[in-house]
């Protein structure tokens, strides 16, 4: 089963609530075999920390200062889910209540003072009441569309943004990263096909872009694709999927035969990018191998075969 994400539908559908007896957390005595009824276990550099009923933790004599009540938040919670324990911390840090979280698969769990553990599951149930009178506020829609030559320094200073980290070296990079320089070469040169630059608006703001100009095999015209390149805040949100979703559709409609790029093939491969060398085309730099990658389109002819040639700002 998997849990959810939706941070306003986790607030709206938990149910808090608390497991019989006191809890108290027992740094463990290092080599001693583990007995009782553990709950919880933490290995740290310093040793091992286990959290248990109190009572058990008296019966073998060890010692503890903290005594806590055990809340169980039942409502499944991915572990990628984000906001649930920052939400839940703020409600229980405004009623001044401390709180030590514990994750589990299912559920996460709260360890609160014991003194004030009725106070917790009633700022819980609270908490969990107005979220669900609350209607979240829609996120705002991303809109790809066509570039226009107003977009080109906004595009411009998300790709500087984007490759500010090299993705070669993983080092920052020190000055203009080359991606900007070729963007402005690729405005301008004779392979440009302006239904191929396409950028990603959200709430009116630029926030991606990706580039396809014409290439060839031979005399086979293809699209060589790139630079692609999101603000790095919105990285992982599903923008650069989007993109090149739309190139590949864009792409088909036109009738191109393919679409070539230099990337990762872990990642493209998720669109049907192959080696391009399975295609019996051999990339512009020997050394690219695997991760030069041709997708073929829904005309692809087959039987090709030769090297591929990028537009001529990337070469010079």
């Amino acid at each position: 089963m998997t849990g959810e994400k939706d941070l306003h539908t986790l607030l709206a559908t938990m149910h808090p609530v608390r497991r019989d007896g006191e809890f108290v957390y027992v740094l463990w005595p290092h080599g001693k075999p583990l007995a009782g009824g553990i709950a919880a276990a933490v290995r740290e550099a310093e040793g091992l920390t286990v959290v248990m009923l109190r009572a058990d933790a008296d019966g073998l004599g060890l010692s503890y200062d903290f005594v806590a009540a055990w809340i169980t938040l039942e409502v499944h919670s991915s572990l990628e889910a984000v906001g649930l324990t920052a939400a839940v911390g703020a409600a229980l840090t405004e009623a001044k209540i401390s709180c030590n979280v514990l994750a589990g698969f299912h559920h996460d769990h709260l360890l609160v003072p014991v003194a004030d553990a009725e106070r917790a599951l009633e700022v819980l149930h609270e908490l969990a009441e107005d979220s669900g009178q609350q209607r979240p506020v829609p996120a705002p829609a991303l809109e790809l569309r066509t570039e226009q030559p107003a977009d080109r320094p906004a595009i411009l200073a998300l790709t500087a943004a984007a490759f500010a980290v090299s993705p070669v070296t993983g080092l920052p990079v020190e000055g203009e990263p080359e991606e900007v320089g070729l963007l402005r070469r690729l405005f301008d040169c004779e392979e440009y096909l302006p239904e191929f630059s396409v950028v990603a608006e959200l709430d009116g703001e630029v926030v991606g872009h990706v580039i396809s100009t014409r290439g060839w095999v031979g005399e086979l015209e293809l699209l060589g694709l790139g630079p692609i390149g999101v603000v790095p805040r919105l990285q992982r949100h599903g923008i650069g999927t989007a993109l090149m979703n739309e190139t590949m559709a864009r792409a088909n409609a036109a009738g191109e035969r393919g679409i070539a790029l230099l990337g990762s093939p872990e990642y493209y491969s998720r669109f049907g990018f192959v080696p391009s060398t399975t295609l019996g085309v051999e990339p512009p730099e020997s050394a690219w191998h695997g991760h030069f990658q041709l997708l073929p389109l829904a005309v692809w002819p087959g039987g090709v075969s030769g090297t591929f040639r990028y537009a001529g700002p990337f070469t010079g």
